[in-house]
């Protein structure tokens, strides 16, 4: 497997030498002081699997999970186009004062790692809300 090559560069924007002598895909970078410190393996990843789901007649009286539990890495979020209220997430608790608004075709990016740690509330009962996620 090739993985990507990545440049190390100090503030003025000269290469930094980095010793990959000894342990394997170890990374060990000199410090100004001379000091060295070994951060470990190092593995950059994508994501593997990608998901969808939807969450149609979100309720605007109370928030509503966006989902049964799911492991995830990430979460794209969309209010629904045909949309005419504010589809509003956040937490257990998201009411329209606390949440990030989604105007109609809006979409909201976080990181998570579970889909149920994301709730909704709509301003107008019955809007809908669509989600990617990604593990």
């Amino acid at each position: 497997m090739a993985f990507p090559k990545v440049k190390i560069s100090d503030d003025s924007g000269n290469t930094v030498a980095v010793d990959t002598s000894g342990a394997s895909n170890a990374l060990k970078v000199a410090l100004i002081a001379g000091a060295t410190i070994d951060i470990g393996d190092v593995e950059i990843l994508g994501h593997s699997t990608i998901g969808h789901g939807s969450n149609t007649a979100v309720s605007d009286t109370t928030a509503e999970v966006l989902t049964t539990s799911t492991a995830c890495k990430h979460i794209d979020i969309m209010a629904a186009i045909a949309n005419t209220g504010i589809i509003y997430v956040g937490g257990s608790g998201v009411t329209a004062a606390t949440g990030v608004a989604l105007y109609a075709g809006d979409v909201y990016s976080v990181d998570m790692d579970n889909l149920n740690d994301v709730y909704v509330i709509s301003s107008v009962d019955g809007e809908d809300v669509q989600w990617v996620y990604y593990v």
